[in-house]
């Protein structure tokens, strides 16, 4: 977890980003993640080269650290520490799962020498979460930020491929890889209860990436079999939730590796090793229409994210991310040419090919930009970029 640090000089504006937490401990190869959404959530689920996903829940040693790193203000919320009833975690001494360390807890110094007077398995003593009124150290992350692992979702018959969650915080889906319509099904999750309330199949190979739409009734997803699916979510008002598949389509010659909607509507793109990057539109009719595609590109297409820039004209920006690891920003309008069709028309245009020693030198794996849903009238975006090359990239992009 990286934040940004404005407390290090009282009498600055400036800050820094520092690691402030390493919250979970694993002993495969992670390949997704996603956090759980909604006010007051601070979870996040992740996917690795099992077949398990594993939800982890941030305990009140991050929160205090986080709220220090980021806020002027010095009083920590009482409400939320009312709420939270765990301050740390505490891995275990065959690293399988890590425990919580609850607040009202009695801390017992074990015994390190066992009773044969050699050391055991079971006698590794408790990490002692710490309040972090600095960046903290190496030695500080690896042992004393983690996060308590709350629950397990068994299901999936492979390894774990793909992860998100919808914007209310109520479901989240998983993919895993897959060769095999039946292996390739999608798992919806509930959350707070984590029971399974779905398994969408519609895919016969591995599903790359999935969004939920801004309004949460459509799931979007994209597949190596060269498809995308859509689906419509509906929750009833005794909390079951019923979906349906709306549309399945060949959309591109190659593997899809990434798709993004319009915050602003139904409107969506998917990028594809085809290096070609498509938008379509999801109609009143149920039919999804191909609006556009944008003149292709150098490299294969491996990352995209629909940033929403003004509502009323339905203008945002599209970040493509490529194999190569360069980075552009186009300009998107999605408007109405003729009020009677319900098919729009999109007028794209390139606003910035970013210099390559800005940009990643492999593969960009993911994007995502600041959450600014209540800031209409922001003059500034911040986008995030991982690649292949281990770098994880924070650009400012000024907005005119």
């Amino acid at each position: 977890m990286f934040a940004p640090w404005y407390n290090q000089d009282p009498h600055s504006n400036a800050h820094s980003w520092n690691e402030i937490a390493r919250p979970q401990v694993h002993g495969h190869d992670i390949n997704c993640a996603a956090v759980i959404r909604g006010k007051g959530n601070h979870r996040f689920i992740s996917g690795a080269d099992e077949k398990v996903a594993r939800v982890f829940e941030a305990p009140l040693s991050f929160l205090k650290t986080l709220h220090h790193a980021i806020s002027e203000q010095s009083s920590f919320p009482e409400d939320l520490q009312a709420d939270v009833q765990v301050l740390g975690a505490n891995m275990s001494a065959l690293g399988l799962s890590q425990k919580p360390i609850y607040i009202n807890a009695t801390h017992e110094v074990p015994d390190i020498v066992g009773n044969d007077g050699v050391d055991t398995l079971e006698s590794v003593p408790d990490a002692v979460p710490v309040v972090l009124t600095e960046p903290p150290i190496e030695d500080q992350l690896a042992w004393h930020t983690l996060w308590p692992e709350s629950h397990k979702l068994y299901g999936h018959g492979n390894e774990l491929f793909s992860l998100c969650c919808d914007h209310e915080g109520k479901l989240v889906a998983s993919s895993c890889k897959a060769q095999s319509v039946t292996v390739a099904e999608i798992w919806l999750w509930q959350v707070d209860s984590w029971k399974a309330v779905g398994r969408l199949q519609s895919h016969s190979l591995t599903v790359t990436q999935m969004e939920f739409s801004r309004d949460d009734n459509l799931l979007l997803t994209v597949s190596r079999d060269r498809h995308f699916s859509i689906f419509t979510i509906d929750r009833t008002a005794a909390g079951e939730v019923d979906y349906k598949l709306l549309a399945r389509q060949e959309a591109h010659k190659r593997i899809i590796w990434a798709c993004s909607w319009n915050p602003f509507g139904h409107e969506f793109a998917t990028g594809s090793r085809d290096k070609t990057v498509k938008i379509w539109a999801v109609e009143k009719t149920s039919t999804v229409k191909h609006l556009l595609t944008l003149p292709q590109f150098n490299s294969s297409v491996t990352a995209l994210s629909w940033a929403g820039l003004d509502r009323k004209r339905n203008h945002g920006l599209l970040a493509v991310g490529m194999e190569s690891g360069l980075l552009e920003l186009w300009s998107l309008d999605v408007e109405r040419t003729d009020k009677s069709t319900l098919t729009p028309a999109v007028a794209a245009a390139l606003i910035v090919r970013l210099d390559p020693f800005m940009c990643h030198v492999s593969a960009i794996n993911r994007l995502a930009w600041q959450n600014r849903e209540n800031d209409e009238n922001c003059t500034s975006l911040k986008i995030a970029s991982c690649g292949a090359d281990h770098c994880v990239r924070l650009y400012e992009v000024i907005v005119d």
